[in-house]
């Protein structure tokens, strides 16, 4: 998705710069100007390129479950997409997963099947 360019004051910018700099991936690139001139352009930073090479590794890593996609992410600043095509380049498949059951829930699943048995045992 492409944005408009923003212009903004380079006082305007200088006093909300931390709002600005956040809002650079939502709202685009803000063009700043001094006494109506352009002086300046604020831009997010080019995609780094992740080699294929390490997606790959990592891609078969994740469908083998020994790695996660936030560790992957957090590694390469890559794209789920990204991964899922390394998966399907490979061949590989998306790792199952198994949720950790919390203690409330299975606390609740046994109230369900205790009311399912007492409805059952009734004539």
């Amino acid at each position: 998705m492409q944005h408009a360019m923003r212009t903004m004051t380079s006082s305007d910018a200088k006093t909300n710069f931390g709002e600005v700099l956040s809002s650079l991936n939502s709202a685009g690139p803000v063009e700043i100007t001094r006494n109506g001139k352009s002086v300046g352009l604020l831009t997010l930073p080019p995609a780094q390129a992740v080699d294929s090479g390490r997606m790959a590794a990592l891609a078969a890593a994740y469908a083998q479950g020994r790695m996660s996609w936030p560790q992957i992410a957090e590694e390469t600043g890559a794209s789920f997409g990204e991964l899922l095509l390394a998966l399907g380049l490979q061949k590989l498949s998306l790792p199952k997963v198994t949720a950790k059951k919390r203690p409330e829930q299975t606390a609740l699943l046994n109230q369900m099947f205790d009311a399912a048995a007492r409805l059952k045992s009734q004539p």
